[in-house]
């Protein structure tokens, strides 16, 4: 069981050897975000846009590790306070802050108790503080008494230089005293309405509102990808996502002639040429063209270098009487061999209307994920994402039927997967038609919110695989972007263009230059193609 000072334990372990690298565009938002807090840019405010893979947490990371910070919680009284959307994301940053923290802190002639006197966690499902022989364990490397732990979840923040929260908490009711002020770090602003990150602090704003002071916020920070901001509810599709916390910063700045927004440019997380098509698709029109980081282009060499998959091609147990299982097999086999990243099926079959799940790619997902963990072993992960929940349990139901219930693989819905990530990840589309209605109504997923096609594409560290009729799914993407009409249907048109260009570039690395006859099967350096009738 995880807990806080096992949490803390792992932070103190090799501490000594802790040293952060930022690479590339990371030390440039580090930069910005610095600027910021100190108030020696043209504004209090930094915004950061990062598209997936490209190290959005870093940057917090980045900031707690430097003596410039640290001085000025230290010296100026101020509030480092880190919100996040979810439980997971809030622990997860405050783990990866712990090192740097300690480290800084120390420095200063604090000691360990004293160092975790001024941190706070706040959440709805936050670790225990400590179970069993976690606290024994803890102090076998620093003197750290139940009372402090205790303290870290449930103490007030009077006390605190670093508190790490969720956006739904109300930190600020925890303060004895007022006169207060906040750096928040924002994390992971893709769907957030505008108001919602602030809420951990809302309370002493109303009440320094009342009073007639100056606001709490000493500067501000926010980092996201509203690219990614998938189920934002109704009232902000369309043009209300410029209400959203992210493209509304960006606005704000721009009005102010500030250059203190940025986009990154470099995913530690998708291996070339992976990160082309979201690239082209979703952030060509911010003016960068995402680039993949050198190591994560030989991760699936590397990973594949220990893992004699040929020997256990003979030996895994299949369906051998099956079309589609020697399909699965021979583009299985063609991408391993040729260290091929992205494997395109398409499908003939249509999910209809009022229909969530359709039976063939339901069978070619179980077939995919069997095959791969009998090929490679335990040690990589797989998971299985797609925008419907029916959809995914079909495919758990299948694996259940066919005698794959101890498959280790997860299946998980869009939605659920943002901000994850996994070694090989075998997307399953959505409907990929629309119907001839000019109302909202009528639209299908990818065309309401084509966001959820940016994020199944862009999970995987090793390898993707795309199931569905990819080629319906860009003819009717071009035809939408094609259509002319009033302005409220405008972002539709906007949405379907980022589809047609996201998939003309999963095409143009398929080497398959004609959407009118697809090819049975077609293998390039970039792809292997496949197509199931």
């Amino acid at each position: 069981m995880t807990t806080l000072a096992s949490l803390i334990r792992s932070a103190l372990i090799g501490i000594d050897k802790y040293e952060l690298n930022l690479e590339s565009s990371l030390r440039d938002a580090v930069k910005l975000s610095k600027m910021a807090i100190l108030h020696e840019g043209d504004a209090p405010i930094a915004g950061i846009r990062g598209p997936p893979g490209t190290g959005k947490t870093k940057v917090m990371e980045g900031l707690v590790d430097d003596k410039d910070i640290i001085n000025e919680l230290l010296n100026g009284g101020y509030k480092f306070m880190y919100i996040a959307p979810t439980n997971e994301l809030t622990i997860s940053g405050f783990a990866r802050a712990l090192r740097p923290i300690i480290m800084m802190l120390q420095k200063s002639g604090l000691s360990i108790d004293k160092i975790l006197i001024k941190i706070r966690i706040y959440g709805s499902a936050i670790p225990r503080p400590y179970f069993g022989d976690d606290l024994k364990e803890l102090t076998n490397y620093a003197h750290v008494s139940k009372d402090v732990l205790k303290n870290m979840v449930h103490g007030g923040i009077d006390d605190a230089l670093f508190v790490f929260t969720t956006d739904y908490q109300r930190a600020s009711s925890r303060m004895r005293k007022s006169g207060y002020k906040f750096i928040p770090f924002i994390d992971e602003a893709s769907k957030m309405p505008f108001y919602l990150p602030f809420n951990p602090i809302s309370d002493a704003g109303l009440r320094a509102l009342a009073q007639g002071s100056a606001g709490i916020m000493h500067s501000l920070v926010i980092v996201g990808d509203d690219r990614q901001a998938v189920a934002v509810g109704p009232e902000y599709q369309g043009y209300g996502r410029f209400l959203l916390a992210l493209p509304k910063v960006e606005e704000v700045l721009r009005s102010l002639d500030s250059r203190q927004f940025m986009t990154l440019d470099t995913t530690f997380r998708l291996p070339e040429p992976t990160q082309q098509p979201i690239s082209d698709g979703f952030y060509s029109d911010v003016g960068i063209q995402l680039k993949a980081a050198e190591y994560a282009k030989k991760r699936l060499e590397d990973r594949l270098r220990n893992i004699n998959w040929k020997e256990r091609l003979g030996k895994c147990k299949g369906f051998a009487n099956d079309y589609l299982w020697s399909r699965v097999i021979n583009s299985v086999e063609g991408a391993l061999s040729s260290l091929i990243p992205i494997i395109m099926v398409n499908t003939k079959k249509a999910i209809g209307p009022g229909e969530y799940s359709e039976p063939v790619r339901v069978k070619l997902a179980a077939y995919y994920a069997i095959l791969l963990r009998c090929l490679l072993g335990n040690d990589i992960g797989i998971s299985v994402i797609g925008p419907y929940r029916d959809l995914v349990e079909d495919v758990r139901y299948y694996l259940r039927k066919i005698g794959g219930v101890n498959i280790n693989v997860r299946l998980l819905t869009v939605q659920s997967m943002l901000g994850g990530e996994d070694d090989i990840v075998i997307a399953l589309l959505g409907k990929e038609w629309s119907t001839n209605s000019r109302d909202d109504e009528g639209l299908t997923i990818y065309f309401r919110e084509p966001e959820n096609l940016n994020v199944q594409l862009s999970r995987h560290r090793l390898m993707l695989i795309i199931i569905g009729d990819i080629q319906r799914l860009r003819r009717t993407a071009a035809k939408i972007a094609q259509r002319s009409g009033l302005s409220f249907r405008k972002i539709i048109e906007e949405n379907a263009s980022r589809i047609r260009e996201t998939l003309d570039t999963l095409f143009s690395l398929a080497e398959v230059n004609s959407l009118r006859n697809l090819p049975s099967k077609k293998v390039s350096d970039n792809v292997v193609f496949m197509r199931v009738d």
